[in-house]
């Protein structure tokens, strides 16, 4: 049996609350049977789309290979056109100065917050990224500066010793994970996610840091508690094993745009682990809740104040404002914000 395998064994066997709700359901299948025939040298590439839905999209433009010849025809035109380096985007902006801009940005944001600067952190060339580019002899994607920019808003309040344990739900691709270790070499960090989103983070985690500095999530499936946690390593855990936390005290939950895509009873479930037992929260979430019909998206829309609810009197809303990227402000249906909580004093 394979690695992943042994990750969805142990997912079917988990209680119905820890089960992806309607949103992922529908990609589940799909996600798996792509991870298992994918080129993890090619998984930031685009060659396969369906991974950039939990944050693999390291593309220069929306570029989709599967899509109908006539409009991929049309998005190379304009590709061609536009989206390289002749000076014809509005106020004659080239490629390179939208790139420029946000690495500007997020130097300045690094200040601002006495972050770990972006000069002395780079992203990795693992995946072959589409959107590489180099400023003061580091790389950068996009994608990468803008989970900076995250970084950079949270760190105004927490202000990170280096030496703290965060536990993420829902890291995806991983890239916060690569810019806060990276940042502070001694944190432990503790990551849960779906089984196939899991496996390619652990991948590319694991490319990034090397093998010594991951604890496996095919190891941790024995693991029934978190007293023999190795200090300064990633941990890889799925989604079901959120139940370790109990009782665990660590500083930080982290959780960026995944709770969205659940029902309001399942996030409420997850926080019950998280409350009382960690300093901070960060959240960046849809500010209305992510799409939902009677056919797909989530039954029922979770919304910023939900979130405030869920939390009550344990912790007390320290700052919240709308998410940027690098780039833009990150804007879908409703916009999205982004907030910190602190545990409250009693």
């Amino acid at each position: 049996m394979t690695h992943l395998d042994k990750l969805n064994a142990a997912y079917r066997e988990a209680p119905e609350i820890f089960q992806a709700g309607r949103y992922w359901k529908s990609y589940e299948e799909q996600i798996t049977e792509q991870v298992k025939s994918a080129d993890l040298s090619e998984l930031r590439s685009g060659k396969y789309p369906i991974f950039s839905t939990f944050g693999f999209n390291d593309l220069v433009y929306n570029y989709h290979p599967r899509m109908p010849f006539y409009v991929k025809f049309m998005r190379q035109l304009v590709r061609r056109l536009f989206i390289d380096n002749r000076a014809s985007l509005p106020y004659s902006l080239r490629l390179d100065d939208i790139r420029e801009m946000a690495y500007n940005y997020c130097s300045i944001q690094g200040q601002v917050s006495d972050a770990v600067s972006v000069r002395s952190i780079g992203t990795s060339s693992f995946g072959k990224p589409q959107d590489l580019f180099v400023f003061e002899g580091q790389q950068y994607t996009m994608k990468f500066l803008s989970f900076y920019v995250r970084y950079c808003y949270a760190q105004n309040f927490m202000k990170l010793r280096g030496d703290e344990i965060v536990v993420e739900l829902g890291s995806g691709s991983g890239y916060q994970i690569e810019i806060l270790k990276k940042a502070y070499p001694k944190l432990t960090i503790l990551c849960f996610d779906l089984p196939a989103q899991l496996f390619l983070c652990e991948q590319y985690l694991s490319n990034v840091f090397g093998p010594d500095t991951i604890v496996s999530s095919e190891r941790n499936l024995a693991v029934t508690d978190l007293s023999q946690l190795e200090k300064g390593k990633i941990h890889l855990f799925g989604n079901w094993q959120f139940p370790l936390l109990q009782n665990f005290p660590f500083d930080i939950f982290w959780n960026a745009a995944s709770f969205g895509e659940m029902e309001p009873n399942i996030v409420a479930n997850y926080l019950n682990y998280v409350k009382g037992n960690c300093e901070w929260v960060y959240l960046m979430q849809a500010r209305y809740g992510k799409e939902s019909s009677q056919e797909a998206g989530v039954r029922k829309p979770i919304v910023f104040a939900d979130y405030d609810q869920m939390l009550g009197s344990d912790y007390t809303l320290i700052n919240e404002a709308d998410a940027y990227d690098a780039n833009r402000r990150v804007s879908q249906t409703g916009g999205y914000f982004q907030a910190v909580w602190q545990r409250s004093r009693r």
